[in-house]
């Protein structure tokens, strides 16, 4: 995401995103929650050493993302404003 001015748009956008609830780090980790227990995955049987690996990662990657949403929300009280040139450099808060 570039607008020609702007190299951190897209975390920018991705702050005020977050801190409005739009699309947070808590909703990405219920999404792969519900994949991880769709696709049996903590179940899985017989993987070689590099997919009990890969297993172990991603059953532990919901309840990190859900610690690193927590510290977002403690950050995103204190976020400074920053303009958004594609909305006419209207100051916006992180």
């Amino acid at each position: 995401m570039y607008d020609g001015r702007d190299d951190n748009l897209f975390d920018n956008f991705s702050s005020v995103a977050q801190r409005l609830g739009v699309y947070t780090a808590k909703d990405y980790a219920d999404i792969l929650e519900f994949l991880v227990g769709r696709w049996r995955i903590e179940s899985l049987k017989g993987l070689s050493g590099e997919g009990n690996k890969a297993q172990d990662y991603l059953c532990g990657l919901s309840p990190r993302i859900r610690r690193l949403d927590e510290r977002a929300q403690a950050r995103a009280k204190k976020g400074a404003k920053v303009p958004f040139s594609w909305i006419h450099d209207r100051e916006v808060q992180l």
